[in-house]
């Protein structure tokens, strides 16, 4: 009677565990939407969480970057594992709940030897026999379903990669929101600039989709320290509220498509790293308003005002499909003040104006609408920024271990005539 007992345990047991995991592989490999895996999750959380807690034992941030950059390709190498060990425990179990004279060691062993198609232990048992077989398909399923969704994960990589490289030239390395407006100043290109916006709100708008879809890329960084995806979209994000706060001559449609791609793409990455860590109470949950009138807005132009308003309906719209729990946080702390001070834009102004960009509207009232685009997604950028201990690129914040920013050269200080005695201190009082 005992013995039956254990065997039917095992058998739903083994049912029960063979159903969890094939629906983490579904919902991680197979099905294209941005579902959640709890088992997926916890494979990543804890290969992040101890290489998180490994690279803060160094304080040069290219030894921590070279730690965290293992992180993307140890999480889909242990989901492998996992998925494979759990299957082989279920199958194990499902053996021993079949019947037989052999105990559970030796039906984990005959499951092994299905699952990894090896066959040197088998049982002449017709139910055992059925259960051999589905197990020696779904090891090489398995498998191939995730050699398939390697080519998936780097394809997205590289095409994410390739606007980040092509900013290095535009932007700086690390790239930095003044200095893009700066160099297309000085080369007298703006119409390369507005292809540049237009570039990047596509390419924010794929980041949404391939980030969440595939979030392990959330953690792949660039190839080298001085890059970053995250970073380099707050530069872009921080040009294009430049570019319709200063001017108002030059084309300003695709820096607003920049503006509202972006601080989406940058609600969702947070969305996504609330929700994932939501049992931690310990993490800033802030962001922008869903709605109302928001410090500044007055002051904004009546073509501002009316752009704000579809950027809002955009955001509300895409605000139903995020956490609740994060868009309540993110509309609770909308009204917190930037980190970005003053001193910091006039001191970009100054380098604006020395590179030749046109500068036409007042200053003052410039910085309110400034304020008000960056707002929208300051907060949410720089926790994401120290979250995934990006590049420390200017204007990105703090990182949990303190780490000195890290600058471009600025190309004003290689105009011929125009150099300053101490270039480092360019726009440098945060």
């Amino acid at each position: 009677m005992s013995d039956l007992l254990s065997r039917g345990s095992a058998s739903i047991a083994g049912v029960i565990l063979l159903i969890i995991t094939s629906l983490s592989l579904m919902r991680t490999v197979v099905i294209p939407r941005a579902l959640r895996s709890t088992l997926s999750d916890a494979v990543s959380l804890t290969v992040i969480w101890i290489a998180v807690r490994i690279s803060r034992l160094r304080r040069n941030f290219r030894y921590r970057d070279a730690v965290l950059a293992a992180v993307g390709p140890v999480v889909i190498i242990l989901q492998l594992l996992t998925w494979l060990v759990l299957y082989l425990i279920a199958y194990g179990l499902l053996i021993y709940g079949a019947g037989g004279r052999q105990g559970l060691g030796d039906a984990m062993r005959q499951s092994g030897s299905s699952l990894l198609t090896l066959g040197f232990a088998s049982d002449d048992q017709s139910r055992q026999t059925i259960i051999d077989f589905i197990a020696a398909a779904t090891g090489p399923i398995v498998i191939a379903l995730l050699i398939g969704f390697l080519p998936t994960i780097y394809s997205a990589y590289l095409e994410r990669e390739q606007n980040v490289t092509l900013l290095c030239a535009t932007g700086g390395e690390p790239a930095w929101g003044p200095e893009i407006l700066a160099r297309y100043a000085v080369s007298d290109n703006f119409e390369a600039c507005d292809r540049s916006f237009h570039d990047w709100s596509l390419w924010a708008a794929q980041l949404r989709l391939t980030h969440l879809t595939y979030p392990v890329l959330v953690w792949v960084r660039s190839a080298r320290a001085s890059r970053h995806y995250l970073t380099s979209l707050i530069a872009v994000v921080d040009a294009a509220a430049l570019q319709v706060s200063l001017n108002r001559s030059l084309p300003q449609h695709e820096a607003y498509a920049v503006l509202l791609q972006g601080g989406q793409s940058i609600d969702s990455l947070y969305a996504f790293l609330f929700h994932r860590r939501r049992w931690r109470d310990s993490i800033p949950l802030v962001g922008r308003s869903r709605g109302g009138s928001e410090p500044g807005d007055q002051a904004l132009p009546l073509g501002s005002q009316q752009t704000l308003a579809t950027q809002r309906a955009a955001y509300m719209d895409a605000a139903r499909q995020l956490e609740p729990a994060a868009v309540d946080a993110m509309t609770r702390h909308g009204s917190q003040s930037l980190s970005l001070t003053r001193a910091d834009f006039d001191s970009a102004v100054d380098m604006l104006r020395r590179a030749g960009y046109p500068i036409e509207n007042d200053v003052d009232a410039a910085w309110e609408q400034f304020s008000v685009y960056r707002s929208r997604y300051e907060y949410a950028g720089l926790s994401i920024a120290k979250t995934l201990d990006a590049t420390p690129a200017p204007w990105t914040g703090d990182r949990a271990v303190p780490t000195p920013v890290m600058w471009p050269t600025l190309v004003v200080d290689l105009l011929p005539g125009d150099s300053p005695d101490d270039p480092t201190q360019i726009g440098r009082q945060s």
